[in-house]
């Protein structure tokens, strides 16, 4: 008898929207997004939260993305951060924010 995947049981987690780390703009470190903008729309558990920008990755299905691999850069303002916890945000609501990032105070 086989063991079942740790990624079978991952996916029976419900997503939190109203986590901490909703909000939180990052750059993704690993993977084929790697270099990508995304901002963190749920949390999942301590690992593992879930990103979206709008774009390639939409709202209505996200990224499942381990912390490791996220290089948080900043925090949506308390406003859009409440938005997106309520869920009350869309795809073009992300686009904007994140074409508004002035990259170069990161670097």
């Amino acid at each position: 008898m086989k063991k079942k995947r740790q990624k079978d049981q991952m996916s029976s987690v419900a997503p939190d929207y109203r986590d901490a780390r909703v909000g939180d703009i990052a750059v993704s470190m690993a993977g084929h997004d790697a270099g990508s903008l995304l901002v963190v729309v749920a949390g999942i558990d301590d690992q593992y939260v879930l990103v979206a920008d709008g774009k390639r990755r939409k709202l209505i299905a996200p990224k499942k993305k381990k912390m490791q691999h996220l290089s948080i850069l900043t925090k949506l303002c308390d406003e859009d951060t409440e938005m997106l916890k309520m869920r009350e945000a869309n795809d073009s609501f992300l686009r904007k924010k994140l074409s508004a990032l002035d990259l170069e105070s990161f670097t």
